[in-house]
């Protein structure tokens, strides 16, 4: 599954296409334009999550004509990149023309893997800013369990969506978008442990909320919470529990979140190791 869509403009087309090929190593989706009359195009016929366009084409400076691309991209933003004719003088130039004239991103040439990597964080960023809605992704493998958390979710207003696992979220979803992460920890896979720590790791804006019942007399919940919250989970909650903590929990980590300052999530885990 595609992470999200860039429309390119470069009028050098080896160089498009290697950025696509970058772009496809980062499961992102591209479309090629090789002058802005061709982007205009491709603005009026298709949505797109990043506008990545070249500083010059053929017929001049695309700065010339940002309040025209702004007025069809919606709510793309705008990634402006030059290597100044190959002058770090007339990078910096070039850059800083962009900024001023309202580029939202801009990345000098020629850049690598990571630099873009670092560009597509940010415009994960400048969409999850930008939106209404708070992204929760459940994974569960109860099927009955992960439909009855989703429906509830729902009714409180958050935009959700599903896992059975976390190979299944990692590889369908776009985990630069979500806010919180609701997972059970006891799943097939790589598991909860495992996949939150990598979560954290990869996407620190992301929220995790874990939940799980006992392995057995001896490993009991709050053992396997213990680790979870070990891995970076922010709250915990040990199975079974009420949609009520549930919804106490997310909203507790979406108001930390929101204001790092009032640690809620600290808060909900001292309350269950407390019990």
């Amino acid at each position: 599954m595609s992470q999200g869509s860039v429309l390119i403009m470069d009028q050098n087309r080896d160089l498009a296409q290697r950025i696509a090929l970058m772009l496809h190593q980062q499961k992102w989706t591209s479309v090629l334009s090789f002058d802005q009359k061709m982007a205009m195009r491709m603005l009026k016929g298709s949505r797109f999550h990043l506008l990545l366009f070249d500083a010059y084409d053929a017929n001049g400076a695309t700065i010339e004509h940002i309040d025209q691309i702004r007025g069809e991209a919606q709510d793309a933003p705008l990634a402006i990149m030059s290597d100044g004719g190959g002058r770090g003088n007339a990078i910096t130039t070039a850059m800083n023309q962009a900024r001023v004239a309202g580029a939202d991103f801009v990345l000098p040439k020629p850049f690598n893997p990571e630099k873009l990597k670092n560009l597509l964080a940010d415009t994960n960023a400048y969409h999850r800013a930008r939106s209404k809605d708070h992204n929760v992704l459940v994974i569960e493998d109860n099927e009955d369990l992960r439909n009855d958390i989703c429906r509830v979710l729902k009714q409180v207003g958050y935009k959700v969506s599903y896992a059975a696992n976390m190979e299944d979220a990692f590889f369908d979803h776009n985990l630069g978008l979500i806010d919180v992460v609701v997972t059970a920890v006891l799943i097939p896979g790589i598991g909860g442990i495992e996949g939150t720590a990598q979560i954290k790791s990869d996407f620190g804006h992301c929220k995790v909320v874990a939940m799980s019942e006992g392995v057995d007399a001896t490993i009991t919940a709050v053992h396997v919470l213990a680790a979870a919250k070990a891995a970076g989970a922010d709250a915990l909650l040990p199975k079974p529990f009420t949609m009520h903590d549930l919804l106490k929990s997310v909203a507790g980590v979406i108001r930390a979140k929101d204001d790092p300052a009032e640690d809620l999530a600290q808060a909900a885990v001292d309350a269950i190791f407390a019990r």
